[in-house]
């Protein structure tokens, strides 16, 4: 088998470092290309080759990519960054058909409703599965009457972005009044149940969609949070969880992964969030058996019937590490790619 050139946009990213590691673990025969916005982020450093991608809001963007993946000549592509995954589905078809390229993101619809919180409680509510009640207001007088109406606790959040970036538990008047004067695009959901610092009641999962409609796993873990990012990861078949999950990604047309992101309530499991993509996570659930980024271009793009994968179970933790650059500068970085050291500590 030839050598297959994939290329991991947003490389630098908790999403994009996750895909290189599962690439790594894999028995493949990969050549791993990262790109990212900017010269001064890791992955650029710790991979076989690297390159430049401009930001995808930029003007004369199609044009420069495609000739920027031809260049490479790039068999795969997998999205790391959130702020790529849009532009990717939107002209995934135009891209393949100009570079031969493959690339692994699902179809708009599925990432628009992965994308907005509110698409994802009324896709759950239309389809019968637990959800929790959300609310949009058109203005914080709007909102104060369904809060009052609900009672506190609640959540405010944005209907947009990951990492807990703009999520706020509610607990009185004052703070509600504080907060959403904060909150871009702001929704209001029903506390499903109040975060904790314990492995208890949150847990992140994953299914992958093949290219026949089968689904494999379901993947299961319980998790900690830091800074928004899974922090302490245990990882076992929680078995009380498998039919919702292999439920929705059944319903939702997916290209592979589809993480699910749920919190144990009063009534039993319910899902607040989806990820249309590979997650933070992607590095945990390949060390253990589930890897994604492996099974994507085993499937899509070799054409394997991809083997039921074997999770094993155990735990996660997640810590900082440093990636060291000799002699670089800041404004000559460019010229160091792949030439980053990251030593062994313990």
């Amino acid at each position: 088998m030839d050598i297959i050139r994939v290329l991991v946009t947003g490389a630098g990213s908790g999403v994009g470092q996750g895909i290189i590691k599962a690439l790594r673990l894999s028995t493949l025969r990969l050549h791993i290309i990262s790109s990212d916005i900017s010269s001064l982020n890791p992955a650029l450093f710790r991979t076989d080759e690297a390159l430049l991608l401009p930001k995808v809001e930029s003007a004369g963007v199609l044009d420069i990519i495609i000739e920027r993946i031809k260049k490479a000549s790039i068999d795969v592509i997998m999205i790391g960054s959130e702020f790529d995954l849009h532009f990717f589905a939107k002209y995934r078809e135009y891209i393949e058909e100009e570079t031969g390229a493959l690339i692994v993101v699902s179809p708009i619809d599925t990432v628009k409703i992965a994308e907005d919180k509110w698409l994802t409680a009324e896709f759950l509510r239309k389809n019968n599965l637990p959800f929790a009640d959300a609310y949009l207001p058109s203005d914080l007088e709007d909102a104060m009457m369904v809060a009052k109406n609900w009672g506190y606790p609640f959540v405010l959040k944005t209907r947009s972005g990951t990492s807990n970036r703009h999520v706020h538990i509610i607990n009185s008047l004052d703070q509600f009044g504080l907060f959403f004067k904060q909150v871009p695009d702001p929704m209001l959901q029903k506390l499903i149940n109040t975060p904790s610092e314990f492995l208890n009641h949150e847990y992140t999962c994953s299914v992958f969609k093949c290219l026949d409609k089968s689904i494999l796993g379901p993947f299961t873990a319980r998790r900690t949070l830091r800074g928004g990012n899974s922090w302490v990861v245990e990882v076992t078949p929680f078995e009380q969880l498998f039919h919702l999950l292999i439920s929705i990604g059944g319903m939702l047309p997916i290209m592979g992964s589809l993480n699910i992101q749920l919190m144990i309530g009063n009534n039993g499991p319910v899902p607040f969030e989806f990820n249309a993509r590979f997650s933070g996570t992607t590095a945990v659930r390949a060390y253990f058996g589930f890897n994604e980024p492996e099974m994507a271009i085993r499937n899509y793009f070799l054409k394997e019937k991809v083997k039921t994968p074997i999770i094993k179970q155990g735990i996660a933790f997640r810590y900082l590490e440093e990636v060291f650059v000799e002699n670089a500068k800041a404004d000559n970085a460019e010229e160091f790619f792949t030439k980053g050291t990251v030593c062994t500590w313990f």
